[in-house]
């Protein structure tokens, strides 16, 4: 999966819950967890400057940052709209990345607080129903079945919520899903193909090959390429 994630080549770039593998870009990491490794797939990566703090209330001056990167971040927050003014506060603008709700209800990720979508350029937020009706069956066939990661893979839309923002960024937080998957003409537009087929045969053989390794081996392979998912 490629990030639409393009932080300038100039000015200071923040990347809050940075985990064990930041963005290459990023001069300053941002976590709150130390040494809990529950949501993370290994020990922090502390390579350069790293602050400990809570991402509601982030301990830099206004506009410190040209630049901020969030992925994995919001879909756990208690309170989604401070972190929202928060990123305003401190950066000019960003990039916010996170699991869509289609993604959530098929995968088994309990310690997630909200469902996302993007609607237009607004990231709409309502929080998650208790059970989850898979279990971890789709985490399984996304780390062991080639067929499934290509499928994942080739409609990134479906399972992956990004967005750019620059000054503001639009964050609101509903009861209800807006999703309106009884709508024929939404659904058509849902499944359309993103990639030509040159593009897909790519990220075919790109499935094929990375499955044969363990998660250990493309986690030493994403360190060495720079890429954030293999």
């Amino acid at each position: 999966m490629n990030q639409t994630c393009r932080p300038p080549t100039k000015g200071r770039v923040l990347e809050i819950g940075s985990g064990d593998n930041p963005h290459p870009r990023a001069d300053v990491l941002v976590d709150r967890y130390l040494r809990d490794n529950t949501e993370r797939h290994g020990d922090l990566c502390v390579d350069r400057p790293l602050v400990v703090a809570d991402a509601h209330y982030l301990p830099f001056q206004n506009g410190v940052f040209a630049y901020s990167i969030c992925s994995h971040i919001l879909e756990h927050l208690d309170h989604p709209q401070q972190f929202a003014r928060e990123l305003e506060r401190v950066s000019k603008a960003g990039y916010i990345g996170c699991p869509s709700e289609i993604a959530e209800r098929l995968f088994h990720w309990a310690f997630h607080r909200w469902y996302v979508n993007l609607v237009g350029q607004t990231l709409v937020l309502y929080p998650k129903e208790e059970t989850e009706p898979f279990g971890e069956l789709f985490d399984y066939l996304y780390e062991h079945n080639p067929a499934y990661h290509f499928f994942q893979r080739s409609m990134p839309d479906l399972f992956w919520v990004e967005k750019e923002w620059q000054t503001t960024l639009n964050l609101r937080v509903t009861g209800n899903s807006p999703l309106l998957l009884n709508d024929p003409v939404v659904l058509r537009q849902i499944v359309q193909p993103k990639f030509s087929l040159w593009q897909l045969m790519g990220i075919f053989l790109t499935s094929m090959v990375t499955r044969i390794f363990p998660f250990n081996i493309r986690h030493l392979l994403r360190r060495f390429l720079k890429r954030s998912y293999l």
